[in-house]
C-alpha cells in the first residue's frame, strides 16, 4: 500500500527522536475571522484576466506526450543520460504489480525506502512544514489560518488543481509560500514513461509560471514513489526531490481541519518553516531575482534593477484576484489517505507524547 512505509517510518522516527532545544511560540494562533482579509502580497504577481492563456491537458488525466510543447521540452533534455530502469505498473490498490521485478540498483523508494540525494531532513529542532495536493476548495481556510501567525509553508501543487483554482494559487504565491511541483495528475511517478513524466512536471510548472511569474525547482513524488530513473529526469529538468520530511494535505476538509488543529502544537515545539527555509535556500525558483526567507536571515522579496520589493505596493491587482476562504472550486484528486513521516527531533518525553497524538490526527487513515 502507498501508506505502509510511511507509517512504519513515522513510528520509527518518533521512537528514536533525540532531545533538542527549541523555540516556543508565544501562544497558539487566534482563530481566523469569519471574513478574513487577504494579506498584502510579498511577491508581485503577473497580470491575470481570469482566463488562462496557456493550453493545458485535461484535468486529472495523464499529460499527453504528442503536443508541440512536450516535443520541445523533450528536445531540450538529454534523455540518453537517463537510466533505463523499467516502468513499474501499479495495481488499483496502490502497489507495484510485480515488486520482485524492480531492480535493487534502481533505488526505488516505494519498495525499499531508498534515498538518493532526496531532501528528507531539516536541522535538529526544525519542522519543514509542507502541504500536498493543492490548491483545492478547502485551501482558502488553511491559508487564512497560516496568515494568523505569518506562517509560511512549502505547497506541493498538482497542476490540474492549479488551473482549476487559479485565484487560490495566486494568493499563496503572492503571500511568499514556497511553491513546488507535485505532478499534473498525481499518478505514481515510476508508473510513467520518461515522456509522460516530463509532460506531467512541465505542464504543472507552466501553469505556476503563468499565474505566479516564477518557475519552481522543488518536486515531491506522489505517494513518495520515485527511483533513479525519475530522479535523473528531475535533475535534467533542474529539480530537487523532497521526500517525506513531513507530509500533510490541503486536499479535503478533514485534512485541513487536522492541520489547523495541530499546527499550534507543532509551532510550540519546533521552529516551523518551509523546506526551502530550513535548507537555507533563498532562491528556490529559477528566477534568481526572487528571494524567500531562510533560517540564516534572508528576507522575502523581489529584486529589480537593484531595488528590492517586499511589500504589496508592487501589485494591487494581484491582491484583488488572490482569493480567500470563500473561493470556489472542486477537488480534482481522489486519494483518500494521508501519511506523515517526520524526520525531526523532540525536546522532551512529554513533547514526544503530544507529537504522537498529533501524528495520529494528521494521518487520518
Amino acid at each position: 500500500m502507498y501508506l505502509k512505509l510511511s507509517v512504519i517510518a513515522a513510528l520509527a522516527t518518533f521512537a528514536t527522536a533525540a532531545p533538542s532545544t527549541t523555540t516556543t511560540a508565544a501562544g497558539a494562533p487566534a482563530a481566523p475571522s469569519s471574513s478574513p482579509s487577504v494579506p498584502a502580497s510579498l511577491i508581485p504577481l503577473p497580470a491575470f484576466s481570469g482566463t488562462l492563456v496557456g493550453v493545458y491537458p485535461p484535468q486529472d488525466k495523464t499529460a499527453p506526450t504528442d503536443t508541440p510543447l512536450v516535443k520541445q521540452w523533450l528536445q531540450e533534455l538529454n534523455l540518453t543520460a537517463i537510466p533505463t530502469w523499467p516502468v513499474v505498473p501499479f495495481t488499483a490498490a496502490g502497489d507495484p504489480q510485480n515488486p520482485t521485478a524492480i531492480p535493487a540498483a534502481s533505488c526505488d523508494w516505494t519498495e525499499t525506502n531508498c534515498i538518493n540525494k532526496d531532501l528528507t531532513t531539516c536541522p535538529l529542532g526544525v519542522w519543514g512544514l509542507t502541504y500536498d495536493d493543492g490548491p483545492t476548495e478547502f485551501s482558502g481556510k488553511l491559508y487564512d489560518f497560516l496568515d494568523t501567525t505569518d506562517q509560511k509553508a512549502t505547497l506541493f501543487y498538482i497542476g490540474s488543481n492549479v488551473i482549476q483554482n487559479p485565484a487560490l494559487a495566486r494568493r499563496a504565491c503572492g503571500a511568499g509560500h514556497h511553491i513546488a511541483v507535485h505532478t499534473w495528475s498525481h499518478n505514481p511517478s515510476t508508473s510513467l514513461t520518461n515522456e509522460q513524466f516530463v509532460a506531467e512536471v512541465k505542464y504543472t510548472e507552466m501553469a505556476i509560471k503563468e499565474l505566479c511569474g516564477f518557475t519552481p525547482t522543488y518536486f515531491r513524488p506522489p505517494y513518495g514513489d520515485i527511483d533513479d530513473r525519475i530522479r535523473s529526469l528531475l535533475w535534467a529538468m533542474g529539480y530537487t526531490s523532497t521526500g517525506h520530511m513531513t507530509l500533510e494535505h490541503e486536499l479535503y476538509q478533514n485534512t485541513v481541519d487536522a492541520a489547523i488543529a495541530n499546527l499550534p502544537k507543532v509551532q510550540a515545539t519546533w521552529k516551523t518553516m518551509p523546506v526551502s527555509a530550513c535548507m537555507n535556500d533563498a532562491h528556490p525558483y529559477k528566477e534568481k531575482n526572487i528571494t524567500l526567507a531562510t533560517m540564516d536571515g534572508a528576507k522575502t522579496g523581489v529584486t529589480n534593477n537593484s531595488t528590492t520589493s517586499s511589500t504589496a505596493a508592487a501589485s494591487a491587482s494581484s491582491t484583488a484576484s488572490a482569493g480567500s476562504s470563500t473561493a470556489s472550486g472542486s477537488v480534482s484528486h481522489s486519494t483518500t489517505g494521508s501519511g506523515a513521516v517526520v524526520n525531526v527531533a523532540v525536546s522532551s518525553v512529554a513533547v514526544l507524547a503530544v507529537a504522537a497524538v498529533t501524528l495520529g490526527q494528521m494521518m487520518l487513515l
